[in-house]
């Protein structure tokens, strides 16, 4: 049986913490493959998680049960980590996280 995602979302929208937090339970796993494999650092993959799912329930309201909530989750992931990028000041220190991002991408 497939995971209710339209349901869950809709609740979430609602306000039900329950159903955020069955959904952010649903996807820790595949969202910490994710990161850590881009950033080769487990904590700051926990970091991203964790700041992409409380920018999700602060702005539920906007969410879009009709649309697929896991391509929005993984952009919003991806997004953060990019935006990490930018604390790296050692030019090849950068290089190498965004050419980790973008070979990531390419998969």
């Amino acid at each position: 049986m497939a995971f209710p995602y339209q349901q869950i979302v809709y609740q979430v929208t609602q306000g039900d913490e329950a159903a955020f937090t069955q959904l952010r339970t649903y996807l820790h796993v595949p969202a910490f493959k994710f990161c850590s494999v881009i950033l080769k650092d487990e904590t700051e993959a926990e970091n991203i998680i964790h700041e992409v799912f409380a920018k999700i329930w602060d702005e539920r309201v906007q969410l879009k049960p009709d649309e697929n909530f896991q391509s929005y989750l993984f952009l919003n992931l991806k997004s953060q980590i990019f935006g990490r990028m930018t604390s790296y000041s050692d030019p090849i220190a950068r290089t190498q996280y965004l050419e980790r991002i973008h070979s990531f991408s390419a998969k």
